[in-house]
């Protein structure tokens, strides 16, 4: 049975992400007893000129949520999205994609993946 709960984001400890110079936070995941259809919950933290490279979610669609900085995400397919502060991006499952802080200060976004 899922239950209320909370976390506090200091409590949360922060790992590389992505084979690149990211780091991110594992907010929720589904060994939170979250909804069957979130995969999990993460808050990315990408330095100056760093890089979450080359990856997909298989099966799963991203949604994320730019809190800080700017920066390039790159789509195998060649096509390029440019990112900024308060941009709500979507990328569908099984898109191979990587994502660039172009920017002089730390990228900050949270991610929530649902299953597709």
């Amino acid at each position: 049975m899922r239950k209320p709960f909370k976390k506090h984001l200091n409590a949360i400890d922060i790992e590389s992400a992505h084979g690149g110079s990211g780091r991110r936070q594992l907010l929720l995941s589904k060994n939170d007893f979250i909804s069957s259809q979130m995969e999990a919950m993460t808050k990315g933290f990408l330095a100056p000129k760093g890089v979450f490279d080359w990856h997909a979610h298989k099966d799963v669609d991203e949604f994320f949520l730019v809190t800080k900085g700017i920066g390039l995400i790159q789509f195998e397919d060649g096509t390029e999205m440019n990112y900024a502060k308060d941009d709500l991006i979507y990328i569908p499952s099984n898109i191979k994609h990587r994502i660039e802080n172009t920017g002089e200060e730390e990228s900050e976004f949270f991610f929530v993946r649902l299953n597709s």
